[in-house]
């Protein structure tokens, strides 16, 4: 069912990736670097092998603006990116991210809201 990376995680991460069939890819990324991650094995890959690291890195430079505003408006808690074929979800995490990405016409906010409930310290 899923291919990681590291084996630090990996179980959380399964765990996350089982909460909806809509998921397609479960990361964490801490100091700006890729810690481990677990993929949907019957998700076909959409990125080529020089282009699959780029979106952990954006999530990481979009991560690290968004902390600029946190003083006047508060810490983020999540980012979306809408894509014609996926979505990109970020959420923060004390010491780190957490990276999803999911199908397109999947339910952002339920897959937040499951992710949420989970009594999982990440």
């Amino acid at each position: 069912m899923t291919q990681n990376y590291i084996n630090s995680d990996t179980a959380k991460l399964t765990e996350i990736l089982k909460l909806d069939n809509s998921i397609r890819f479960v990361g964490k990324i801490k100091n700006r670097k890729l810690q481990s991650f677990v993929r949907s094995a019957n998700k076909t890959l959409l990125l080529d092998e020089e282009l699959d690291n780029m979106p952990h890195y954006q999530a990481s430079v979009k991560a690290n603006m968004e902390n600029m505003f946190d003083s006047s408006l508060g810490k983020t808690n999540w980012i979306i990116t809408s894509k014609e074929k996926v979505k990109l979800i970020t959420l923060f995490l004390e010491d780190g991210l957490l990276i999803l990405s999911t199908e397109a016409n999947g339910n952002h906010d339920e897959v937040i809201r499951k992710i949420q409930s989970l009594n999982v310290n990440l």
